[in-house]
């Protein structure tokens, strides 16, 4: 993006407004609409895209860093490394630009909150709102881990929860990728760092996991594990272990205690080995899937109780279950290689589709709708079939499959759409049914074309 003066209007800014006043307009193309925050890494304003009629946020360095160069790189490196990872819980970055000799970084915007500050205004989260937002967090930093970029800054005031209740991870200022993050890196903010974070030890996915493991129990008991007034006597509370929040949390699920527990061991090694692990230890999760990926041996019991009512005998239990870590062993291959960014690489992002259905919606003749609701999905079968068939050739089968195997779906309804399944706590495709004159269910290719639309009296392919 070439570098353009700013167009400023003729009322200075005020502290509040930050460096930019309202109506400000950055390389021809940016109008600022007010300040949403500052932080130690950057100052983020609202803004709106003039070229493309979309509402952004652009992230400034502070003013003491502007003619910082290291602080120029690690900003540039943010882009890089963001850019790498497109997941519906992390926030999207865009571009990068430069107005008046400032660089700043165009990003998606989130009509929200950070948890930081719902935490502070309510207190701790609902136990049944904790665990969704908690699944959320794990498919989110998992997306970036397999990427191989390693955030190395996750705690509240980096999470955002929009007006629908999603929670998108933000901020990859001190992200690196794993493997490369040096052995001397001490960065991070004190109260969210993982041991050998502070003892400037290399960084890695366990690092997160760690500090996965401190926002989940700030989420679910409504305060901080480790209250300290400097890194030192954080580090000594640290060596002694996490408090129990059942002590405090009445009626809890014991697996949230055991599960954070895990991710605030000291020792790397003995936490979980990915937030997929955490999230199939969560409450409602896949215990052995939990205990697999923990490298564990799951006991028959466990086996046995997984088959509900009708559960097997122990001693079949252990017969099956060679068979069954084999299935499960190639079921992670496909889902850790088969990720909506690795394998339908766009440039457009689910706010965008949603807007793409929108217009197509309203093309085809269609009022505007008074709720929606909308995500990814996939084809599993399919998917599970091309896998069985070749895997060598299976994301390109999968990028050039039609009707796709990967899709964005979008919902629109004249009415709030409500899950029916009480167990629910978010909208599906198929969740809650579509029954209301007026609902229109459709897919999209995540090229932003059209497969599939459906309302309650026709259906057209």
């Amino acid at each position: 993006m070439a570098a353009a003066p700013a167009a400023r209007t003729p009322s200075s800014s005020t502290p509040e407004e930050g460096r930019f006043a309202s109506g400000t307009v950055l390389a021809q193309r940016y109008r600022i609409s007010g300040k949403l925050g500052q932080g130690g890494m950057g100052e983020v304003y609202k803004a709106t895209d003039l070229l493309l009629g979309q509402t952004v946020a652009l992230k400034f360095l502070p003013e003491s860093l502007v003619a910082n160069a290291a602080a120029a790189e690690r900003f540039r490196n943010e882009v890089r490394l963001a850019r790498q990872v497109s997941h519906p819980n992390v926030c999207r970055v865009y571009d990068m630009g430069e107005a008046e000799g400032e660089l700043f970084l165009t990003m998606e915007y989130v009509d929200g909150e950070d948890l930081a500050s719902l935490l502070r205004r309510i207190g701790r989260l609902p136990t049944d709102k904790a665990t969704e937002i908690a699944r959320r967090l794990c498919a989110g930093l998992a997306a970036a881990h397999e990427k191989g970029v390693l955030h190395r800054d996750f705690k509240p005031g980096n999470i955002m929860i929009d007006g629908r209740g999603q929670a998108r991870i933000t901020d990859f200022g001190l992200a690196a990728l794993a493997g490369s993050a040096g052995e001397r890196f001490r960065g991070g903010t004190p109260g969210y760092m993982a041991p050998e974070q502070i003892d400037g030890q290399a960084a890695s996915e366990r690092s997160d996991i760690y500090a996965l493991g401190l926002v989940l129990f700030e989420m679910f008991a409504g305060k901080r594990p480790f209250e300290a007034p400097d890194l030192a006597a954080i580090r000594a509370k640290q060596k002694q272990g996490a408090p129990s929040i059942s002590t405090s949390v009445r009626d809890l699920d014991p697996a949230v205690d055991r599960v954070i527990a895990r991710c605030l061991d000291p020792e790397p090694l003995q936490r979980p080995k990915s937030a997929l692990a955490v999230a199939a230890a969560l409450p409602g999760g896949d215990p052995l899937a939990a205990a697999l990926e923990a490298g564990e041996t799951p006991s028959p019991e466990m086996v046995a109780r997984a088959g509900g009512k009708d559960a097997m005998k122990p001693w079949l239990a252990v017969a099956c279950l060679a068979a069954l870590a084999a299935g499960l062993v190639m079921e992670t291959w496909v889902l850790n290689r088969l990720s909506l960014n690795t394998s339908l690489p766009s440039d457009m992002g689910p706010e965008a589709l949603a807007q793409q259905a929108r217009n197509l919606l309203a093309g085809l003749g269609y009022p505007k709708p008074a709720a929606q609701d909308w995500n990814f999905g996939d084809d599993y079968p399919r998917i599970m079939a091309l896998a069985r068939r070749d895997r060598k050739s299976l994301r390109a089968r999968v990028a050039a499959a039609r009707p796709p195997l990967i899709y964005f779906w979008y919902r629109s309804a004249p009415q709030r759409l409500v899950p029916w399944q009480y167990e629910k706590y978010a909208v599906s495709e198929e969740d809650p049914p579509q029954v209301a004159a007026g609902s229109v269910t459709m897919r999209l290719d995540t090229e932003g074309r059209l497969s599939f639309l459906a309302d309650i009296t026709k259906i057209t392919r």
